[in-house]
């Protein structure tokens, strides 16, 4: 398990960097909410870089699986993380140029930008709103649950059913 890592974004992208690690998905508190459970972590590379245009930049890896709870089952789904992310580094510099920026998210500078947390924030914007297994593939206690017989209604018209053969 690697530490948490916190990085000047400036200097990390200028000098070109590399940086690569685990996060323990019980670390990314913001993700409770979706999960399963906690379990795992989720392997990750930060790159610093420059672009074409000399601006600073940071691409972030992140590949794994994490465990959310299925909508319609709430049984546990294994979903596949795999995410590559450039983020350009937004410097006061960078003037009004940040709007013409269409294919780059960006991420402010600061010299204490926490690792885990850009992490974090590309597996939220990955993960779906609402997961669901595929067709067919809940756990069982769904799929008893659609069958007539398994109905709590279907008990009680069994229980009538009883009753009225007794009373005849």
């Amino acid at each position: 398990m690697s530490a948490r890592a916190l990085i000047d974004s400036v200097e990390f992208a200028r000098a070109g960097e590399q940086l690569t690690g685990n996060a323990p998905v019980s670390e990314l508190t913001r993700l409770a909410d979706s999960l399963f459970d906690t379990e795992g972590a989720l392997y990750f590379e930060l790159k610093g870089g420059q672009d074409a245009r000399q601006r600073l930049r940071l691409h972030l890896m992140v590949d794994g699986g994490i465990n959310l709870q299925c909508q319609r089952c709430l049984g546990k789904l294994v979903y596949p993380v795999s995410v590559q992310a450039n983020l350009l580094v937004l410097t006061a510099d960078a003037g009004g140029e940040t709007g013409e920026i269409e294919d780059l998210d960006g991420v402010p500078a600061s010299a204490a930008v926490d690792v885990w947390s850009l992490v974090e924030d590309e597996v939220l914007l990955a993960i779906p709103l609402s997961p669901r297994h595929a067709e067919n593939e809940c756990s069982p206690a769904v799929k008893e649950a659609g069958d007539p017989a398994a109905s709590p209604f279907a008990a009680l018209a069994k229980l009538a059913q009883e009753r009225n053969k007794n009373r005849t």
